[in-house]
This record gives C-alpha cells, sequence and structure tokens, in this order.
C-alpha cells in the first residue's frame, strides 16, 4: 500500500475512533461517523444496542384488553456527520426555518443546528450500501424512504448552504462544529485530496480545517487530539510528522485521563523512532496536555 494514505482511510479511522470515543463518554451520546447519511441516519449499528437505528417511531402501539400501549419515543435521527439531531417533532425544512434568521445573522449555535438539520438531509440519494442479505437492503430503503419524507422541502441549495453555516459556527468556536467541519472534507463528500491537490476549495480547507481542530484541541477536547495524531501520521493534510502525531497521542491519553505506559508508546506508535526523538515527542506531548487539559479538568477538591 502507498505510504500516502487516502483522505477517506483517515476519516473512516477517525470515525471509528469518535465512536468508541463517545461510547465511552456519558455525554450527548452522539455517534460520529463518516459515512453519507444515507447510511448512518438510518441503517448504522447502534453504539449502544447494537441493533439497527430507525430514525422514526415504531409502528402502531400493541393492543391489549383494549388499551394502547404508551406511545414509546421516537428513535433518534442521525446527521450525515454521524451525530444524533433532535429536530423537535419538526421535518428538517420546519427545523431549518425556525434557526435560519438566527443563523444568518451569525449565532453560532443556531449556523450549527441549521447545518445538522440540513446534514440529516446530506447525500440521501447515494447508492445503497452493500448489505449481506435482501432483507438487510429492504429494511434500509424502507427507512431511507421515511428519511426522505422527513427531508421534503430541503433543497439542494440548502444542503450546499450547510456547510457555510458550518464554517461559521466553526470559526466562533463552537467545538462539534471545528470536528465536523474536519469530518464533512472541502465539499462534504469523499474527495480524494490528492488528485485534487490543486483545487483551491481543497487547498483553503486543508488549512482551515488544521486550524478549527487545533482550536478543539486547545479547548481540551480529546477526541480532536487524536484526530490531529491521525493527521500528522497520515501526512495528508499536512507534512508527515510522526514525533508530532506521537505528541498528539501523548496529549489525547492525557484529556482522557488514561495512563498510556512508555512501552506502550514505543511500541504502538514510536518503534521506528530514535530514543531521542521519542523523549522530545513524549515531552512535547505533556506540554501540549498542560496547555489545553489540565485547565479543563476537574480539581481533586471539586
Amino acid at each position: 500500500m502507498s505510504q500516502t494514505i487516502r483522505y477517506s482511510l483517515l476519516l473512516a479511522v477517525a470515525g471509528a475512533c469518535l465512536g468508541m470515543y463517545l461510547s465511552m463518554t456519558d455525554g450527548s451520546g452522539e455517534k460520529l461517523s463518516v459515512k453519507a447519511a444515507s447510511q448512518d441516519s438510518v441503517s448504522s449499528p447502534s453504539p449502544r444496542s447494537g441493533e439497527l437505528i430507525s430514525p422514526f417511531a415504531p409502528g402502531t402501539a400493541n393492543q391489549e384488553n383494549g388499551l394502547a400501549a404508551p406511545a414509546l419515543p421516537p428513535a433518534p435521527v442521525y446527521a450525515r456527520n454521524g451525530r444524533q439531531v433532535d429536530l423537535g417533532g419538526l421535518t428538517a425544512q420546519e427545523y431549518i426555518s425556525k434557526w435560519n434568521s438566527l443563523a444568518r445573522a451569525g449565532d453560532k449555535d443556531a449556523a450549527y443546528n441549521v447545518y445538522q438539520a440540513a446534514a440529516v438531509c446530506a447525500n440521501n440519494d447515494e447508492p445503497a450500501p452493500p448489505y449481506d442479505s435482501a432483507a438487510e437492503l429492504e429494511q434500509f430503503l424502507d427507512q431511507r424512504k421515511k428519511l426522505l419524507a422527513l427531508c421534503v422541502g430541503v433543497n439542494s441549495a440548502q444542503l450546499q448552504e450547510r456547510l457555510s453555516f458550518l464554517a461559521l459556527a466553526a470559526r466562533a468556536g463552537k467545538v462539534e462544529a471545528q470536528i465536523d467541519y474536519f469530518m464533512e472534507g472541502p465539499y462534504g463528500r469523499d474527495t480524494d485530496l490528492a488528485k485534487s491537490a490543486d483545487d483551491p476549495v481543497v487547498q483553503q480547507w486543508k488549512t482551515e480545517a488544521v486550524t478549527e481542530l487545533k482550536s478543539a484541541a486547545g479547548q481540551g477536547e480529546p477526541f480532536a487530539l487524536a484526530l490531529l495524531a491521525q493527521v500528522y501520521g497520515a501526512g495528508e493534510l499536512l507534512p508527515r510528522d510522526a514525533k508530532l502525531s506521537l505528541a498528539y497521542k501523548v496529549a489525547e491519553a492525557d484529556a482522557r485521563n488514561s495512563a498510556l505506559s512508555e512501552e506502550q508508546l514505543r511500541r504502538n506508535a514510536g518503534a521506528q523512532m530514535s530514543d531521542a526523538d521519542f523523549a522530545s515527542a513524549l515531552q512535547t506531548g505533556k506540554q501540549i496536555a498542560a496547555a489545553c487539559c489540565k485547565k479543563n479538568r476537574p480539581s481533586s477538591q471539586e
């Protein structure tokens, strides 16, 4: 395999890492992936139950003794980025209309809300992914029809504009948006960065994506630190730097309050480094962690 790792492969690894990260935290329970919404939003394995996810409530309530069972809450809807979106019972178009004015006025949270709703509807016209059985494919196609119904009225211009709202929220310092800006890529779809190296949009995105990841990492976000470790390890967005890749791995572990021994780090990331480079990378990682993560960590007295 070429030493240059394709951006799509980098994102696939990134998405898997974030899925594990979110499943181990007590946060929002969001699930991030870089696959198209047509795959994630309706038929991805649940990080908690392992079952297929449906963005819609189950069918009619069971009847027993003439009484309807209590209605179950609707299952979550997932955007293209894999994050769970609560549309508050609205259609995607209604939700976008609700937040659109504030978003255009520069409100970062409203801008991110508009982006999320549009991301629910992005890439739903892509071919169905391969499935092992006809039954699974049929289930996927059935759920996609329901998702398309939720997205009625959302036009192609709004789907494209979601990236502008995402950029607005990211530049305003919203951590989730800063990570999603990287995950979306320059065009909101899988992109071969090597073949598009001369594209001005791709060049600008590369610069801004790294800037936003570093900003999120500076706020102590462990997944941003993990992504930066991958970015420096892959050499796609920036020149490959094994020492910085290892340094961000060290900072990520510190941000998660997890201990990695020097033996583990040497085996997993620093096997090809000289002793001096390895020691330097560890020191840099500790400095990054001290700058970004210690300030966000509760003290022992709290």
